[in-house]
Formats: structure tokens, sequence, C-alpha cells
């Protein structure tokens, strides 16, 4: 016996409702199955593909959100907020060429948005589409100045085409609007030849959470990064046999690239870094015990625990002062500890903050440090890091142990 008809819509017209609430209080896994169900029913109906495309997005299923959204503009087109929905999918899904063609659509209907016009400058930047992306910068700029991402893109992009003194006036213009932006001040600083003793922890966090999902295709296939990888050969070949480690501590350990390259000599390892979207990365490893959200002082300053190994993979180009650091990790350290390292390399004799934004130290500094701080170097080697703008960035290795 069927149910009336009228009957039947009052139940479709519920589960949206629920559908609806459900999402709206974040079951996205409830709201998307109820949505699929209408789904069966009126498979024409745009708003059911675009809130579905809103559920998979918010579970950061890109590609499916793109789809869902495709369809909801192919069902409803000139529709400006489902296009720009279906954008930012695509460019999420790893495809910013075809997110910058669907912001161009969205721009036609709504050629005032702001949102749009920075998001497609964001696509052309991501795409290398450097002239593009300053021009598009400007044009938000002159519609809304104190826009501060803008500002600080803008001026990120004038310092990788090397004028740097536009580049200082675009970071000081975010300061005028947010005189408390650190990666802005840091930034002046680097270019202007400000002293500084260390990068704000707040500026490296932001850097290397907006950097984590495309991190390791970036430093190694692009940068040509092999520094965990000469590490681990210059420590094999500075000891005799293959020294083995109870329990290790990789400091600012990223994605978990340097402690790949030690993981099968460390027992017991564990990893902290300011970034807790790098932290994601690394977990998926399978090779730290714990990882610490924070910064190295922070972590050792609350940790119980003693190590016999450290490792720092290109860690202290975003510290300069490395003495507090080398006294706590000589506090944890037990006796037949080694501690494994690499910086880039000034002919200053200590250290000095660089127009990149990073710090290089001399190896009269480390050496020194090393010896007020009760550490020795048990080895040493000249390299180089990685490729910037085309050309090498010189580096040194480090194995120091107790003295």
């Amino acid at each position: 016996m069927h149910k009336p008809l009228q009957s039947f819509h009052d139940e479709l017209n519920q589960l949206f409702a629920k559908a609806c609430e459900d999402h709206q209080n974040g079951l996205l896994d409830a709201a998307g199955q109820s949505y699929l169900r209408l789904l069966d029913y009126f498979a024409e109906a745009p708003i059911l593909h675009y809130n579905l495309g809103l559920v998979y997005y918010g579970q950061d299923r890109y590609e499916k959100a793109r789809d869902s959204f495709a369809k909801a503009v192919e069902l409803h087109p000139g529709d400006a907020d489902i296009l720009f929905n279906l954008a930012l999918s695509q460019k999420k899904a790893g495809d910013p060429l075809g997110a910058i063609d669907i912001y161009k659509q969205v721009l036609a209907i709504e050629p005032a948005s702001i949102d749009t016009l920075y998001n497609l400058a964001v696509c052309y930047q991501d795409s290398s589409q450097y002239a593009e992306a300053m021009a598009t910068y400007r044009e938000v700029l002159r519609q809304a100045p104190q826009h501060q991402s803008a500002n600080n893109n803008l001026a990120f992009l004038y310092h990788l085409d090397g004028d740097i003194e536009q580049a200082v006036w675009y970071y000081r213009m975010v300061l005028e609007y947010n005189p408390d932006h650190q990666a802005a001040k840091h930034m002046v600083a680097a270019l202007t030849g400000a002293l500084a003793t260390s990068a704000p922890d707040l500026y490296v966090k932001e850097v290397f959470d907006n950097y984590s999902e495309y991190f390791e295709r970036s430093l190694v296939t692009e940068l040509l990064y092999c520094v965990p990888t000469t590490l681990r050969t210059l420590l094999d070949q500075t000891f005799a046999g293959r020294p083995r480690f109870v329990h290790g501590l990789d400091l600012g350990c990223g994605t978990g690239l340097g402690g790949q390259a030690f993981a099968d000599i460390v027992e017991v390892f564990d990893g902290l870094d300011l970034s807790a979207k790098m932290l994601v990365q690394a977990a998926k490893k399978g090779i730290y015990r714990n990882l610490h959200p924070g910064s190295i002082a922070g972590v050792l300053q609350e940790v119980q625990d003693t190590f016999d190994f450290y490792l720092a993979a290109d860690v202290f180009a975003y510290v300069g002062d490395l003495q507090e650091t080398f006294c706590l990790l000589r506090r944890q350290a037990r006796q037949d500890v080694l501690f494994c390292f690499s910086t880039e390399t000034t002919k200053d004799t200590t250290y000095r903050l660089q127009k990149t934004g990073r710090f290089a130290h001399s190896p009269r500094y480390i050496e020194g440090l090393a010896k007020a701080t009760g550490w020795q170097v048990a080895a040493r080697q000249e390299t180089v890091l990685r490729k910037e703008q085309g050309m090498w960035v010189q580096g040194d290795l480090w194995i120091l142990r107790l003295a």
C-alpha cells in the first residue's frame, strides 16, 4: 500500500530541513547522506548539488566538491555564488588555471567583488603568472587600500622580483593598518638591514602553515633540497659502523622529511614544530612517537625526557642567536648525545638576518658558541643546501657532541 503523495512530499521536506539543520550544526556526514538521498528524487535540483558541494568542501574532499558545484552551475548557469565556490574548489583540487577562468566568469557578473579579485590574484601567483598577479593585487588595493593580504602578497612579489624599495613600501602599508603584523615587521627588518635575533614565532608558523600542502614537492623537486640525506651521509662517515640512538628529538620537524633520513637508527623519535599543519603531514609518516606543537625553547622547557640524538635540518635559518637553544639542548642531553644540524653561511663574524628573511651563521660563531655552551664540533662540512632563484644557497652541516 503506497503512502499518500502529500505525506511523501512532507517526508522529503522534513528530510531537507533536517539536512540543512545538520549542515548548519557541522554534522557534515549526516547532512551529506541526506542530500544524496534527496538527489535520488530531485536529481536536477541545483540547490542540492550546491549544498552537497559545501559539505564536501567542509570535509576537504575538494574534487567531489568541484564536481558538485560544476553540476549546480550546469543546472543554474550564471549564479555568481555557485561559480565562486566552484573556483575555490578548483583551486583546492590543484587546478589554479581552471580556477582563474571561473573567477573571470564571476567578475563578469560582479565586477566589484573584492574577494573574487583577490582570489584571482592568488591563483595567478600560485601558477607563477606574477605580472598578472601584481596587476590584480593593485586593482584590489585601488578599491580597498587597507586589504592586508593584498598588500602583504604584493610586497612578497616585489621582493621576489628584486624591487626592494617597493617591497618595503607595501610591507609598511601592512604595518600602517596593522602595526602588530609580525611577518611584515620581520620582512621590513630583513630588507632594511635592521638587527634581529630571531624570526617571530607567528611569522614562522604562518609561513609553514601556508606551505604545508606542497612543502615537500616544492623543496625536493623544485629547489633540489637534500640536507637530510647529506647530513645522514656525514654522520655515517664520521662514526665507524652505524650509530644507534635510544631517543631522538627532531627540532622543527616540519613534514618529517628530515626525520625520515634518520628514522632507521633512532629507536624512539619525537618531533616539534611551530606549524600545526606541518605536524599533520608529519604524523602521516608514522615515524614519530610524540609530536609537540610549539617553539624549540617552549617545548624543551616543558618536556622531562632526555635525548641522545638531536636533529635540526634547515631550522636555524629562523633563529639568529642560538645560545639559548644550545644551552637547553645541553640540559636535556644524555652523555652520548649527537646533535646534527645545518646552517646557512655568512662571512660576518656571528650571524645576520638576510634579505630572504632567514638567518645565516658564520662557522666561527657556531664553533665559539659550541665551546661556550658545553659542546664540541665532531664534524663540519661545507655544502649547498638548496636552490633559490636558480642559485645554490651555501651552507654548513654540523655534528656536535658533548665536550
